[in-house]
């Protein structure tokens, strides 16, 4: 497959369910009989904490529902975090687990980030922020921590060094619009389902609206246990060091 504006080949693997262009950043999705390109955006890290490591990004969507179920306290309250802004789901791309879709999907959610973004995919190694020098024996200690390996899946894998994931900068993308949008009610039901104690039946009514591709600077991190090992680079993720 080649990019509809450059002409040089996408990547994304075998498993990917978008492909980006390394050219100029374009992502394309597979239609049944040509590619559809579209933009995507990379978040800003806004970090208070220092960092160790390389910063990789991940995909994630974010979603922006057309109609959510009347009345519902979790949504309201989500609403209301994310006022006077619109509220999100947001739903990780770059994973198919099962953990890190619910514990990573559910924070960005309840928390409604403020983010600011710059047009375009990630195209070179990112650079630690300028707000706080990496220490060696940090990144020594995650390396130990991390054991064998991890794997952007919430698994392990073999290609792990020094504590970081087997992809260089971008993240494959593994999750299109369509299953986005499936998986946002498995992570807006394990909000609710946390929130709400009694027990009732589901009756979630989402209907699909907007959609945003957005790549997240994040840093793989072993004492993140609770975000699956990834610390996502932003403020409102700096107190979740396990």
């Amino acid at each position: 497959m080649l990019c509809t504006r450059c002409g040089i080949p996408l990547s994304g693997g075998d498993e990917a369910a978008l492909f980006v262009c390394p050219g100029c950043g374009l992502v394309h999705e597979v239609g049944e009989k040509t590619l559809a390109p579209f933009a995507a955006s990379t978040v800003a890290a806004s970090t208070e904490l220092a960092v160790s490591g390389s910063v990789q990004y991940l995909a994630v969507w974010r979603l922006l529902p057309a109609a959510m179920t009347e009345d519902d306290p979790v949504w309201e309250h989500i609403l209301r975090v994310a006022a006077p802004g619109p509220a999100y789901l947001y739903v990780p791309a770059f994973s198919l687990a099962r953990p890190v879709v619910q514990r990573i999907g559910m924070r960005l959610t309840e928390v409604q980030p403020v983010l600011e973004l710059t047009a375009g995919v990630p195209a070179e190694r990112g650079q630690r922020p300028a707000l706080a020098e990496a220490r060696a024996e940090v990144t020594r200690l995650s390396a130990a921590a991390a054991g064998p390996s991890g794997d952007p899946r919430g698994g392990s894998a073999p290609d792990e060094v020094n504590g970081e994931q087997d992809f260089d900068v971008v993240s494959p993308i593994l999750v299109g619009r369509r299953e986005a949008w499936g998986l946002a009610q498995f992570v807006y039901l394990a909000i609710e389902a946390r929130e709400i104690h009694d027990l009732q039946p589901a009756d979630l009514r989402l209907k699909p609206g907007g959609e945003e591709l957005l790549f997240f600077p994040a840093v793989w991190d072993p004492r993140y246990i609770h975000e699956s090992n990834w610390r996502l680079l932003l403020r409102e993720f700096d107190g979740l060091v396990a």
